[in-house]
């Protein structure tokens, strides 16, 4: 015989108790059959239960519901860690613009470079800006690789627990299927017990549905990430090539900058020292300037006081040719035809008493007038100057004298001489103290060196 707990408080009863007395009245007979009646109701509800939703045992899904909440948490984490990641990414794009602006600055100041060197210096930073920027990429698609790897890893965790728990349910569940929810209705104590064992059926059916969902979409999340790791390692193989093509063309470019540069340098250091040699040059052409501007200011010295002494000459020579007054106001002519390359007047610091009219070597000059000449030869060279000089009186208070000539063609005239106005006296030349060939002209009134502009015509 088997003994059955009893749904209501009482003494315990067996299955094949002492018969009783037939009723014949229907008097009582009332609680039996609601008894009965709900004893069916309940089973045909348990049966119907049983039949739509698996049952699981208390402690495992107790120990599937806590292990539902610690994925769920994982989950979550996950999530938070994809939108760090987002935030990460909208960092990096802020980088690589502001890279793709100083790339954009450099190329222009390239394009305004004024030398090779100077292009090819901006070519360099625009290489190295581009090689960072690729460099830096490369190590976010890294960090982008190894967070999907991370998550792809986590949520294959995730996915083996879910699976491992779904398969444990349907284990549970098919156990407690072999359990009739008549024999379910009758191995619960009370009918409270029986109501919650059938509501956590009901709750482990939803639960394990919202399971199988949850698997499918990691399933499929994990193979996208495992795809889009995939491509990112892709991506990585193409940057690190890419990087690798960069720096050999930097290198390149650096060396050729470091030849431009050398090549520069060499020229700086010749220009310096073609500058340094110039400077010592230029430091010897100011002291022979110098040299030569004391020698000048010497020989101009001597050369004045040997005219200074030709007006005195003159003067006495004039006065002593028995000649009469000069009564003209103008010489007939010009001694010859030629720029003036000193004036009457001062000069380096000194005075010059006439006109030097320059010409070439062996020049005829002419008497500027008539008159009686009274001068011819070296009348200073005693005193150190060897110009050849000829005086000619035109009154015995004027004068003109004619210095500088050629000594290799003496002057054609003699002391003493009548001339007329145009006569060849002499010829250009470079006696005595001068630089050049020309001819000093000197007019001589009463004792007087005279600017002669105003006597010539």
């Amino acid at each position: 015989m088997t003994r059955r707990a009893p749904l209501t408080g009482g003494r315990p009863e067996w299955d094949h108790a002492a018969a009783m007395a037939p009723r014949n009245g229907r008097g009582g007979g009332w609680r039996k059959s609601g008894l009965r009646a709900t004893v069916v109701a309940l089973a045909a509800l348990a049966l119907f239960i049983g039949q739509q939703i698996p049952a699981a045992a208390d402690d495992p899904l107790q120990d599937a519901l806590r292990r539902k909440e610690e994925l769920a948490r994982a989950v979550t984490v996950s999530r938070q860690n994809a939108e760090r990641y987002k935030q990460a990414a909208n960092q990096f794009q802020a980088a690589v613009d502001n890279a793709n602006a100083r790339i954009s600055e450099l190329a222009d100041q390239q394009a305004a470079a004024q030398t090779e060197a100077e292009s090819l210096g901006f070519a360099i930073q625009i290489a190295e800006e581009q090689l960072a920027l690729v460099a830096f990429q490369l190590d976010e698609t890294k960090a982008l690789a190894d967070s999907l790897n991370a998550q792809a890893a986590e949520e294959q965790r995730q996915l083996v627990a879910r699976e491992d728990l779904y398969a444990k349910h349907l284990v549970v569940t098919y156990r407690q299927a072999l359990i009739s929810p008549l024999e379910m209705l009758l191995s619960s104590h009370t009918l409270t017990e029986f109501a919650n064992r059938v509501q956590q059926m009901i709750f482990v059916n939803r639960q394990d549905q919202q399971l199988a969902n949850e698997i499918r979409s990691l399933r499929a999340d994990t193979a996208a990430k495992l795809e889009d790791t995939a491509g990112k390692q892709k991506e990585i193989l193409g940057l690190q090539d890419q990087i690798a093509t960069q720096r050999e063309g930097l290198a390149a470019d650096k060396a050729k900058y470091d030849q431009l540069v050398a090549d520069m340098q060499t020229a700086l250091d010749q220009t310096d020292a073609q500058r340094a040699f110039a400077d010592a040059n230029r430091s010897q052409a100011v002291g022979a300037l110098s040299a030569a501007n004391r020698e000048t200011a010497n020989l101009n010295a001597k050369l004045e006081q040997a005219e200074a002494q030709y007006a005195m000459l003159a003067s006495q020579l004039a006065s002593k040719s028995g000649l009469g007054a000069f009564n003209g106001s103008k010489l007939a002519m010009w001694p010859l035809v030629g720029p003036i390359t000193s004036p009457f007047g001062a000069r380096w610091g000194g005075f010059h008493n006439g006109l030097d009219i320059a010409a070439p070597m062996y020049t005829p000059i002419r008497a500027a007038s008539s008159g009686q000449v009274v001068t011819v030869g070296r009348p200073y060279v005693a005193y150190g100057d060897t110009a050849v000089v000829v005086i000619i009186a035109h009154g015995y208070n004027f004068s003109t004298l004619y210095g500088h000539l050629d000594d290799s063609r003496w002057p054609p005239v003699r002391v003493g001489q009548f001339v007329a106005a145009g006569t060849i006296i002499g010829y250009v030349g470079m006696t005595g103290w001068t630089t050049g060939p020309h001819c000093h002209f000197m007019t001589i009134v009463n004792g007087q060196a005279r600017d002669p502009r105003p006597y010539l015509p």
